[in-house]
């Protein structure tokens, strides 16, 4: 533990060393060799002074989290995001908002800050009344989006909250309730299927842009693909649905029917 903490010091002392060394070197020959380095290095040596700060200060404090922690000197907008999975308790990546209507995946907020997803669920009403000019009739969310706050929004706008309530369970319940939590639960999992599908069939967990701005529109690419393929497979079979109602019209047999005219006297 001693050596650690003796490496981490040492490192630190180092690297105060280059900096110094670097803000000397503008002092001597001039504010203009800061002015002739370009954007991207003038934000390398910015994440590189801001990062400094944050080690010596967790440092000094002996801890090991910090506000804003910059992990990479290249890409200083990536954060560490505790997700306390099995597989990585620890993520590097954005947090992203979705919903899905009729199997359409929509993005309703990226951010690469470690946000609570529960104060987005107002937000994402808004844009569902702004993307189809009404309120939905139900939502199914995660636990996380049913709180009490939530359900007391989508009760004033008589929006039904398919998820089970806040109160204890029931200890008999009727085949009828069941029914509905396993329903409900059922279009739940189609949110964390789209997910999945986005990351495993169109990539959107290998995301290589270095870019904050270029990150975003990669991620939002990844599910426009997927909702353009869902659209292209239902044309496809709406056409083929089609095709077959055609060819069994032009076999029905056809009948003439002779009509006799009745004249009155």
């Amino acid at each position: 533990m001693k050596g650690v903490k003796f490496c981490k010091l040492l490192l630190i002392k180092c690297l105060i060393r280059n900096i110094r060394n670097f803000v000397k070197l503008i002092a001597v020959n001039g504010s203009h060799l800061l002015a002739a380095l370009k954007r991207h290095e003038k934000k390398i040596i910015k994440s590189i002074i801001t990062m400094f700060h944050q080690q010596e200060t967790m440092f000094k404090k002996g801890t090991h989290s910090i506000a804003d922690r910059i992990i990479s000197i290249f890409q200083p907008h990536i954060p560490p995001i505790v997700r306390g999975k099995a597989k990585a308790t620890t993520e590097f990546s954005a947090k992203i908002g979705a919903s899905v209507v009729h199997g359409y995946t929509f993005i309703e907020n990226h951010s690469w800050d470690a946000y609570n997803e529960e104060a987005n669920l107002e937000l994402q009403i808004e844009l569902y009344r702004k993307r189809f000019g009404c309120l939905p009739s139900r939502i199914y969310a995660d636990k996380i989006y049913m709180n009490r706050e939530n359900r007391n929004l989508m009760k004033n706008l008589e929006i039904e909250a398919m998820g089970k309530p806040l109160e204890r369970p029931l200890k008999n319940p009727d085949m009828e309730y069941e029914k509905r939590m396993t329903k409900a639960a059922g279009e739940r999992n189609e949110v964390e299927a789209t997910f999945g599908t986005g990351k495993r069939i169109y990539r959107a967990n290998n995301i290589r842009a270095k870019l904050p701005e270029t990150a975003n529109c990669w991620t939002g690419m990844c599910y426009f693909i997927k909702n353009v393929m869902k659209f292209i497979k239902e044309l496809f079979h709406t056409l083929f649905e089609i095709w077959i109602l055609m060819k069994n019209i032009a076999t029905i047999p056809k009948y003439s029917a002779n009509v006799a005219g009745l004249q009155h006297c």
